[in-house]
């Protein structure tokens, strides 16, 4: 896979190349946005383009060559993945790069180690890294990998050349799930919307138990479930105490929003995510407000940060439970 092969992240590409024809590329990147959008993927890129065997590929990596293969199998010599043990990156993997910055690189100019989920440095490691980043070496190039930058201290944020990677667009991920993973493009089109732009996320939730869980939270907003006073406290009730089900929820619950305010506004159906579920999205529109739709769906995200950030579940839904319009 070249750069040419990646799905979305043109801007992040174009800076990049624009760099290494310039010869101004940063010894140290921070790569952030949400989780399982291509920030990896990318940073290997970067990784196989500097050091790609092939002269006629000018800032951009063959595929082919030994150089290539080797980044696509693994098994660089140059190249270096460093990822969490038992939840953290600890001082181990730290002093590794800079016994590794020692030396010179072993078969071309550069030599690169990507952080993955870099915001999982113990305290140690993190002060360690500093130090490297105060003193980078020439011919290393750090990468550090994150869906929560907030969590790396200022310091190491401060050091690096920071790259914020959004989420897919609908087109783009939807794109990408009918061309490399053969899915139907109307199923496509909805994991699409029900992801927020997460490749990632777009996958797992590629499952029957998904749309069941989206019909049963539909009834929450329905005509009916309108009529119940303590509809706010049942939908925290089915919202549950997992993470993972929550986020999954909140995600669902955007979307029914989303796509009610852009079909309010335009009528198109051609442009709302839930297509299958039309009926239910039109009659959401004409109840509520485009305001009312936007300030549901900004209480929805606002919470999707708070829980991410391990705020209190339970109070935190049910403060937005009670501020969402039915």
């Amino acid at each position: 896979m070249s750069f040419s092969n990646i799905y979305g992240h043109s801007k992040q590409i174009a800076m990049l190349q624009r760099a290494m024809a310039q010869g101004r590329l940063g010894h140290s990147y921070l790569f952030s946005g949400i989780v399982a959008i291509g920030k990896k993927t990318l940073a290997l890129e970067l990784a196989k383009a500097l050091t790609c065997r092939r002269t006629d590929r000018v800032f951009d990596a063959c595929d082919t060559c030994a150089s290539c293969r080797k980044v696509t199998s693994g098994n660089h010599p140059d190249i270096h993945l460093i990822e969490t043990q038992s939840q953290f990156i600890r001082i181990e993997a730290i002093r590794f790069i800079q016994d590794q910055m020692t030396f010179a690189p072993m078969e071309g100019g550069r030599r690169v180690f990507l952080l993955d989920d870099a915001d999982r440095m113990n305290e140690p490691a993190a002060n360690a890294l500093l130090k490297t980043l105060e003193e980078p070496s020439s011919g290393n190039i750090l990468i550090l990998i994150t869906s929560r930058p907030y969590f790396l201290p200022q310091t190491i944020q401060s050091r690096c050349r920071h790259l914020r990677f959004n989420p897919l667009s609908h087109d783009a991920l939807t794109r990408f799930l009918v061309e490399k993973r053969r899915i139907p493009p109307e199923r496509a089109s909805l994991l699409a919307s029900l992801s927020g732009g997460s490749v990632g996320q777009a996958l797992e939730i590629n499952t029957d138990e998904t749309m069941t869980f989206r019909d049963s939270l539909m009834r929450h907003f329905s005509a009916a479930g309108r009529k119940d006073r303590l509809a706010p406290l049942a939908l925290v009730s089915f919202l549950g105490q997992d993470k993972k089900d929550i986020g999954r929820g909140l995600k669902i619950l955007r979307s029914f929003f989303r796509d009610a305010l852009v079909y309010r506004e335009t009528g198109r159906s051609d442009l709302v995510g839930n297509k299958d579920i039309l009926t239910f999205i039109a009659d959401l529109g004409a109840h509520l407000t485009g305001e009312e739709l936007l300030q549901n769906i900004a209480w929805i995200e606002k919470s999707n940060e708070a829980i991410e950030m391990n705020v209190n579940k339970s109070l935190t839904l049910e403060a937005m439970a009670f501020k969402l319009h039915y």
